[in-house]
Parts: structure tokens; sequence; C-alpha cells
């Protein structure tokens, strides 16, 4: 089943405490932290505290997306409490050791990609991930609207995943709410990232419409 992740970037950031905990009762398995560093991307966002208090208070599967130029400087904190670190394959790092420092410190190696860059630009780094994050905006700022040709990589992961015999999770982020999750869903990603279609508004509603969009489509199985 195809499950949905709560970006915290669109929560009210004076309650984070009551809108992540009314999403995860509402059924999100998983909630996402935009880690920004001002240079990678032109934002500034929440870090390790947030990170840390998240998981000692809820227990919930954290993926924590890191849009910042040296993401190998702060993989001890992020792994501590990370169910998934995902890095970004245009970070000027060698990613490859850097997907491996990841995983020797017990949390998913993840990738992700904007929305200009190819799947075959990953081609040969994909037997090193457990998780590729598709964006489907330029990361930085929420509430963008999506690129949709971007989550045309979704099925082309997949279809890799299955002739490479790999098992990585995919993943997309990006301008994702209730008039496209149902396309999107039906294109099999793993993992749906969504954010002000979330805490906008009635968070429990909010996501039991987006989870009743993504089965519109008979969604569920994954495509390998």
């Amino acid at each position: 089943m195809t499950e949905l992740s709560a970006s915290i970037l669109s929560a009210d950031l004076l309650n984070l405490e009551r809108d992540i905990g009314t999403a995860i009762r509402s059924g999100v398995n998983w909630v996402h932290l935009d880690v920004m560093d001002g240079h990678f991307v032109p934002n500034l966002t929440m870090g390790i505290p947030f990170g840390d208090a998240i998981k000692k208070k809820f227990g919930v599967n954290i993926e924590s997306h890191m849009m910042v130029d040296n993401p190998d400087m702060y993989l001890d904190k992020y792994c501590s409490f990370s169910k998934l670190v995902t890095i970004h394959y245009e970070a000027p790092v060698q990613t490859s050791r850097v997907l491996k420092e990841i995983e020797r410190r017990g949390s998913m190696p993840g990738l992700s990609i904007n929305p200009k860059t190819s799947v075959s630009s990953i081609e040969a780094l994909l037997p090193a991930v457990k998780y590729v994050l598709v964006m489907t905006v330029e990361p930085g700022f929420s509430g963008q609207s999506m690129i949709e040709e971007a989550a045309q990589k979704i099925p082309l992961l997949a279809e890799y995943r299955k002739t490479m015999k790999l098992d990585f999770l995919i993943g997309v982020d990006g301008g994702i709410k209730k008039d496209n999750i149902s396309r999107i869903a039906a294109l099999g990603p793993d993992i749906i990232v969504s954010a002000s279609a979330i805490f906008s508004g009635n968070i429990e509603e909010n996501v039991k419409s987006l989870e009743s969009c993504m089965r519109e489509n008979g969604n569920g199985q994954r495509n390998h």
C-alpha cells in the first residue's frame, strides 16, 4: 500500500505537537522533516532538535530530507532519529560515500532528484539506495504547483527496480493535493509526501480525503 507522509513544513510552527499528533492519529505513517541550509536551497528550516523531539514524543517513522550542501556533517544526529535519511543527487558531495555512511549508522539511505534530473543520471547509484525521492517541484518552499511531467519518473524508476532486481522504495514530493493525488498514486509510488494539503485547515479531514483519493484508482500494488 502507498503510504502518506506529512511534511511539517506547512504545519503551524507554534503548535507542532498538536498538528503532528493529529496527523498521526488520522493515519499518517511518516513525518517528513525538510532540512534546508539556506545554501543548497534558498530557505532555512527546522533541524536536529525538532526531529529529535518528534521521535521522542511520537515514535513515528521520520524521513529527514537533507536539502543541504554538506549532509555528511550532520549524519550522526539525523541518523539517530530517522528511519530514512535522504540526500540530494545534486548536492556537492561524494554521493556514494555518504549513502554508505547513512546505512552504516543504521538509517535507510535515500537519494532525491530534482525535476530536471533524469533517472538515468542515478542509475549507477540505485544498488546503493533503499529509497528514491522524486521531486515534483523545485526544492525550497511549500505550496508550489506540481511539475506533472516530473512524476513520470515514478513508473520509470519502478521499471529500473524490476529490471535490476532491486527493492528500493519510491517516493514523490511536491505540489501534491487532493485534485492530483489520485493520478500520482496510480503511477505506483510507495510514499507520497504532502505538506499544505494536510496541514491547511482540518488536518483529520484532509488526511482522510487524501487517502480516499489515493484509493480511487485501485492503488496499493507495488510495481515489482
